[in-house]
């Protein structure tokens, strides 16, 4: 690794997967390429590649990074800490791009016609990127440098705390919940045209680039955040640890209304159910369970469609109202507006025809992200030592391969978030079984 030696400038890095097809957390490495910020010098260094000697292992390489303290920018982190675990002080170029300016590097687009040929003919053949020439690999890789360098000012960087939070917290949460892997039973293959690994673990891939501002989730063809609930594809989800393990979920209750309670100032105590709280102020009475399906009606429409004056009245929802138009004049005044929690930029770029509840179910779904993932990264380093796997984030909830050994009130304590929060726990066999418990 002799080019970092006493290198002080910032370095692009680039991970190329042996198999271009295959999720991360299943291939290996390849090639990277390294490319010093100001003197432009590229460095590649193979693991696999036919076209150059292998000079290090893996480990070796991660150890060098790691030695030095300069700016590493990266191509999809994500990934990259997949293929070279524990690497340090990563930035993810993508992300920058888009908080700046809503644009994402596709590394699509820059594919040379040899990638393009050999990905449509060879597409079944396995660790086609092994046998592509690397003077093609080092083409692609210096088109998106060029485009990092016109079009990506870094030069912000400093003022930018969202993305520093965010580069750490949501790439680096989500990247490991994907390599924790989801463990599939044999009829996963009835409802998807996927080959079940020997460990019989799939990995989800989280998408942070939305147009709600929460992460998607969808690999191969399967939509993790979306599985049907009822034709039977969520029993296929079961534990790794056989009868020594259970599948648990832990749900937020009523999520986005008791974020918007922060929002406006307007905390209600964990213990208290949130739609029997307003549903005593749309009725002047006590709420009956019958009511409850109107009571979430009514208070839907006033989260998502605007307040209506009949319930301005209520300080919760006059408050709400207060907080929308606050930041839709904000909007239109600087152009921009930053989430309340982790400061991260929201532009007209991000935001197609905005007008106030548009902006708003926006700034709602990003700060709902902030906060549950926060949540998921206390949850991994608390299990770093523990059998018990997070392996699923679906927007208010979290499901674990839980380790029956281990102690699940550790996990709801950590989910509630200081007793900020109320959850719901669910238990079973599978994830189609779950029922609930607490």
């Amino acid at each position: 690794m002799l080019m970092l030696d006493n290198c002080k400038d910032p370095i692009i890095l680039w991970a190329i997967p042996s198999d271009e097809f295959l999720h991360p957390c299943v291939t290996d490495v390849s090639v990277i390429f390294i490319k010093n910020f100001h003197t432009k010098e590229t460095y590649c260094f193979s693991f696999n590649n036919s076209d150059l000697y292998s000079i290090c292992d893996k480990k070796m390489f991660i150890n060098e990074l790691n030695k030095t303290n300069i700016l590493k920018w990266v191509f999809d982190k994500k990934s990259f800490l997949q293929f070279l675990p524990n690497t340090k002080n990563l930035l993810d170029i993508n992300l920058f791009y888009y908080f700046d300016s809503a644009k994402i590097i596709n590394k699509e687009d820059f594919q040379t016609q040899a990638h393009r040929f050999i990905y449509k003919t060879k597409r079944n053949c396995g660790d086609l990127n092994k046998t592509i020439p690397l003077v093609k690999h080092r083409e692609m890789f210096e088109k998106m440098c060029d485009v990092f360098f016109e079009e990506i000012n870094v030069g912000l960087f400093d003022s930018y705390s969202g993305y520093i939070i965010t580069n750490e917290i949501f790439v680096e949460t989500l990247s490991e919940l994907e390599s924790n892997g989801i463990y599939v039973n044999s009829n996963f293959s009835n409802y998807f045209d996927i080959k079940i690994p020997s460990n019989n673990l799939i990995h989800s891939q989280y998408n942070l680039y939305t147009n709600t501002g929460r992460p998607s989730n969808h690999f191969d063809g399967v939509n993790y955040a979306a599985l049907n609930k009822d034709d039977g594809v969520r029993n296929c989800f079961t534990s790794r640890y056989d009868n020594d393990g259970m599948m648990v979920l832990i749900d937020y209750s009523a999520f986005h209304p008791r974020i918007i309670s922060y929002f406006v100032n307007f905390p209600i105590s964990i213990d208290q159910d949130f739609y029997k709280y307003v549903g005593r102020m749309y009725f002047h009475r006590e709420p009956t369970e019958y009511d409850m399906e109107e009571i979430k009606k009514i208070t839907m429409k006033q989260l998502y469609g605007g307040v209506s004056e009949k319930y301005e009245s209520i300080n919760y929802f006059s408050g709400l109202k207060n907080f929308i138009n606050s930041y839709w004049e904000k909007f239109q005044k600087d152009g921009r507006i930053f989430t309340p929690i982790y400061n991260r930029l929201i532009t007209s770029n991000h935001l197609k025809d905005a007008n106030p509840n548009k902006l708003f179910n926006y700034i709602l779904q990003s700060t709902e992200s902030e906060i549950a993932l926060t949540a998921v990264k206390r949850i991994n380093e608390y299990l770093k030592d523990k059998k018990t796997k997070a392996v699923l984030y679906t927007y208010d909830s979290l499901l674990f391969d839980f380790y029956k050994k281990d102690n699940i009130e550790d996990l709801i304590k950590i989910m509630k978030m200081s007793d900020r929060f109320p959850v719901k726990v669910y238990m079973g066999d599978s994830y189609g079984s779950l029922s609930q418990v607490a």
